[in-house]
C-alpha cells in the first residue's frame, strides 16, 4: 500500500510540476510575445513620417451638450495643417445644435449633421456613424468619442503618422481619468491584448474613442454589419472584419492617446463587457473570447504553483532534498513578478498612464474570476432592457 501511494504521489509531483512549468512558459509567452511587444517596440520609425494627409474626424454625441462644450475645442484646436471635424447630432434633446452653430462661427472647419429623434424606432450608434462617414470629405477618418478629449494638439498628427500606402487602420489608446483604479486597470490590460495582437500581425478588435481607417475601406467592406443592433459594439465587429496582418498598425506615443471623462460605475462596466462579449458573437470564430486563453492559462498557473509549493513544503519538513525544488517554485513566481513590474512600468509610461502598478497585482489575480462569470453571462440569452443610450 505504501508503495502504492508513494508512486501516486510521485505521478502527481511530476505532473504538477510539469503544468508549474508549462504555465509558466506560457506566462512569459504573453509577458513577452504579446504584452511585451506594446513595451519594446521600437519608437524609430524606419522611414520618415508622411505628408500630413487631410484628415475628417467623426463624433456622435446625443444629449451632450455640457460634453461638447468641455471637449470639442480641444479637437478643433489641433495643430494640423488641413482637417475637419464633423459633429453627427442624434436627435438631442438639450442645445446641442445652437451650441455647435455658435462655434461654426469661429470654426470654419466644424461641420454638423442633425439627426431627428425617432420615439417609435431606436437604432445603434452605426446609424449616425454612417451619416457622420458618408458626410466626411477626406478618405482619412479619425473617430473619438463625445466624452473625450485629445491629450495634447499633437494627437491628430501622431495618429496620422502611420498611415502608408499599406495602412489602412490605426489603433489608439483611450486613458480613463476620475475613474476608479480597478477600472483603469482594466482598460489598461484590455488594451495590452488587443494591441500585442496587432502588433503580432493578428489584429481583432479596435475601441472607437480613438481609432482611425480609411473611408474606402468602409465603403469597400459595405459598411457595418447589418446584425449590428444597441446590444453590439459597431467599432470592434467592424475592425474585426477588416483588420488583417499587413493593414493595421497601433499608436503607442503618449500624444496619440485619448482622455475619456466618462465616470463610469460598476455596473456600467458590467454592462459594457458583456456587450463587447457578445460583439464578438458577430465576429471571427477565432475571436470569439479574445482574452480567456490567457485568463485561464493564468488561473491554472496559480493553482499548480500554490499546490506544488503546499505539498513540498509538507515534503520538505521531513526530507531535505525537496528544498532546491521549492525555491525553484518560489523563484518561478519571484521572476514573474519582475517580469510584470519591468512590463507594466514600461507600458504605463508610454500609454501615458500612472499610478496603476499596485492595482494591476491585483487585478492579475481577481479578473480572471470576473472574466469567466462574463463569458458565461454572455453565453445567456440577453434580457430585454430600454435604450439607455449606452453605446455613447
Amino acid at each position: 500500500m505504501a508503495e502504492i501511494f508513494g508512486y501516486y504521489f510521485f505521478s502527481f509531483k511530476c505532473i504538477v510540476l510539469l503544468l508549474v512549468i508549462v504555465t509558466f512558459g506560457l506566462q512569459i509567452y504573453y509577458y513577452i510575445g504579446v504584452f511585451g511587444r506594446v513595451v519594446f517596440k521600437s519608437r524609430k520609425e524606419k522611414f520618415p513620417p508622411p505628408a500630413p494627409e487631410p484628415v475628417s474626424v467623426i463624433i456622435c454625441a446625443r444629449n451632450e451638450q455640457e460634453a461638447l462644450q468641455r471637449h470639442l475645442k480641444f479637437i478643433l484646436e489641433q495643430d494640423y495643417p488641413e482637417y475637419e471635424v464633423i459633429v453627427v447630432n442624434d436627435g438631442s434633446e438639450d442645445d446641442s445644435e445652437i451650441l455647435l452653430a455658435s462655434m461654426q462661427g469661429q470654426y470654419p472647419h466644424l461641420n454638423f449633421r442633425t439627426l431627428v429623434k425617432d420615439d417609435i424606432f431606436t437604432h445603434s450608434k452605426k446609424m449616425p456613424l454612417g451619416v457622420g462617414i458618408k458626410a466626411a470629405v477626406y478618405d482619412l477618418l479619425l473617430f473619438i468619442d463625445v466624452d473625450c478629449r485629445p491629450s495634447g494638439p499633437q494627437w491628430l498628427r501622431s495618429m496620422q503618422r502611420h498611415f502608408t500606402d499599406k495602412t489602412d487602420i490605426v489603433l489608439g489608446y483611450t486613458r480613463l481619468e476620475n475613474n476608479p483604479l480597478w477600472l483603469r486597470a482594466d482598460r489598461f490590460m484590455q488594451a495590452f491584448h488587443y494591441f500585442g495582437k496587432a502588433l503580432r500581425h493578428k489584429p481583432y478588435m479596435g475601441i472607437g474613442s480613438n481609432l482611425a481607417y480609411r473611408k474606402n475601406l468602409f465603403f469597400e467592406n459595405k459598411g457595418f454589419d447589418g446584425r449590428i443592433t444597441e446590444k453590439h459594439c459597431e467599432d470592434r465587429i467592424f475592425i474585426n472584419k477588416v483588420a488583417n496582418r499587413t493593414n493595421t498598425k497601433v499608436s503607442l506615443r503618449a500624444e496619440a492617446t485619448t482622455i475619456s471623462a466618462l465616470r463610469i460605475s460598476p455596473q456600467r462596466w458590467r454592462r459594457e463587457r458583456l456587450k463587447e462579449l457578445r460583439s464578438f458573437k458577430l465576429c471571427k470564430r477565432r475571436h470569439r473570447f479574445p482574452e480567456l486563453a490567457e485568463v485561464l492559462f493564468r488561473l491554472v498557473f496559480f493553482a499548480v504553483v500554490a499546490i506544488a509549493i503546499i505539498q513540498f513544503i509538507e515534503r520538505s519538513g521531513r526530507e531535505v532534498e525537496y528544498y532546491p525544488i521549492l525555491f525553484l517554485l518560489v523563484g518561478i513566481f519571484v521572476l514573474r513578478f519582475v517580469l510584470q513590474i519591468i512590463v507594466f512600468t514600461h507600458a504605463q509610461r508610454r500609454l501615458g498612464e500612472k499610478r496603476l502598478i499596485p492595482m494591476l497585482f491585483l487585478w492579475d489575480i481577481v479578473f480572471p474570476f470576473i472574466y469567466i462569470v462574463l463569458v458565461i453571462k454572455s453565453l445567456l440569452p440577453a434580457k430585454k432592457t430600454r435604450n439607455r443610450g449606452l453605446w455613447y
